[in-house]
C-alpha cells in the first residue's frame, strides 16, 4: 500500500482540545486491612465504568463494569487471595483509562502513583482518515490497517507525545478495514467500510 499518504498534521491546540474535552475520573486506593482494599472512583459526568485488574503476566484476576451510569463507585476488593507480587487496576470511562500498578507484598498493599491515558481519536471521512493520540509514555507507536485479519498497511508513527496523522484510503479496495494503533503497552482498534 505504497499510494497511502501522510495527508496533514494537526496542531498541538487542536490535541489540547482534544484532550480537555474527554473526562477526567479520579481513583482513590485505600487498604482496610491485611486483606481488604477500597477502591473510590469519581467522576464529573455520570458514565459507564469498567474496573480491571491484571497480574504482571496480563492474567485478568477481577473484573466489573457498572450496570447504569455513574458519578462515582466504591468497590471492596478481597486480596487475600493474591499472590504475592505486581498489578496493575485499571479503570475506563468512556476514552479515558486512569490505572495504578501495585504489589502485594505478606498482605500488605503498596499502591503507585495514578497515571491517566485517552484513547486516541480517529475521523474517517471522505476516504481520507485522521488520527490524534497524546502518548504520555511516549512509547513507540505503530500505525496498521488490516483486511479480513491480514495486514495491508503498517507504518511507525514515533514517540513523540503529541502523534497525529492523515492517510487518504481512496486506492484501497471497497470492504471491511481495522485500524490499529500499538505501543508496548497499549493497543486501540477503529472499524471503517469502504
Amino acid at each position: 500500500m505504497k499510494t497511502i499518504k501522510i495527508l496533514s498534521v494537526f496542531t498541538f491546540v487542536a490535541l489540547v482540545g482534544i484532550a480537555t474535552a474527554v473526562e477526567k475520573p479520579k481513583m482513590n486506593v485505600i487498604q482496610l486491612s491485611n486483606e481488604t482494599a477500597l477502591i473510590a472512583i469519581a467522576n464529573e459526568n455520570p458514565a459507564y465504568f469498567e474496573l480491571s485488574i491484571n497480574a504482571e503476566n496480563g492474567d485478568l484476576v477481577y473484573y466489573k463494569e457498572s450496570a447504569k451510569e455513574l458519578t462515582d463507585l466504591r468497590q471492596v476488593i478481597d486480596y487475600s487471595k493474591m499472590e504475592n507480587g505486581f498489578y496493575s487496576l485499571t479503570f475506563k470511562v468512556n476514552d479515558t483509562y486512569v490505572s495504578r500498578d501495585f504489589e502485594v507484598n505478606n498482605k500488605k498493599m503498596i499502591v503507585g502513583e495514578t497515571k491517566m491515558k485517552y484513547a486516541p481519536h480517529f475521523n474517517y471521512n471522505s476516504d481520507v482518515l485522521k488520527l490524534s493520540y497524546l502518548n504520555f509514555d511516549e512509547e513507540n507507536v505503530r500505525f496498521k490497517i488490516y483486511s479480513d485479519g491480514e495486514l495491508v498497511f503498517e507504518n511507525k508513527l514515533g514517540n513523540e507525545f503529541v502523534l497525529s496523522a492523515g492517510y487518504d484510503l481512496s486506492k484501497l479496495e471497497k470492504g471491511k478495514y481495522q485500524v490499529e494503533l500499538t505501543s508496548l503497552n497499549q493497543q486501540f482498534t477503529y472499524d471503517i467500510e469502504k
